[in-house]
Parts: C-alpha cells; sequence; structure tokens
C-alpha cells in the first residue's frame, strides 16, 4: 500500500511541475505565490520540466526490475533532477544579505 501511495504522491509532483513549466513557457506568467521570487521565468520553465522529467524517470526506474535498465534510468533521471532545480534556482532572484 505505500509503494501506492508513494506512486501517487510523485505523480501528483511530477504532473504539478510539468504543469507550471509548460504554462511558464507558453504564457511567460509565473504562479502567483512564485512571482516575487522569479526574475527569468523562461529559464524557471525549462528548470520545471526538467526536474519532473527527472522525477518521473527516477520513480519509473524504481519499478523496473532489470538492473541494467534501472541503472541507466536513474544515470538519466538524477542529472536531469538536479539540472532542473539548478535551473529553477538560477531563475529566482538571489535575496541579498544581512550585511
Amino acid at each position: 500500500m505505500l509503494h501506492i501511495t508513494s506512486l501517487i504522491a510523485v505523480c501528483v509532483v511530477v504532473a504539478f511541475h510539468a504543469v507550471a513549466g509548460v504554462l511558464v513557457l507558453a504564457t511567460g506568467r509565473v504562479a502567483p505565490w512564485a512571482r516575487g521570487k522569479v526574475l527569468r521565468p523562461r529559464l524557471w520553465g525549462f528548470g520545471a520540466l526538467f526536474f519532473a522529467a527527472g522525477l518521473g524517470l527516477c520513480r519509473y526506474a524504481s519499478t523496473v526490475r532489470d538492473l541494467t535498465v534501472l541503472d541507466i534510468l536513474f544515470s538519466i533521471g538524477l542529472p536531469l533532477m538536479i539540472c532542473g532545480g539548478v535551473l529553477q534556482f538560477l531563475g529566482q532572484r538571489v535575496g541579498r544579505g544581512s550585511a
């Protein structure tokens, strides 16, 4: 049962990131809760799509029985997730330090 719950939770996160990335790339507008933080919306949108693709691949890889395919999927999915996170970070406004 926990496996199914995990699958549903990851699917919701992947769908949310993919929809957010597509909407940002199509319209150029970011969701209202992130509007003040995102400086470069297209970069953030590509980051959201990369993160969603990487997370989906890594989650799918956990269901595969063949170790070679599992290694290939993880070696593709993990860098996609990292690149997506970095692109989302670079698309956001950098906060000023208190010093």
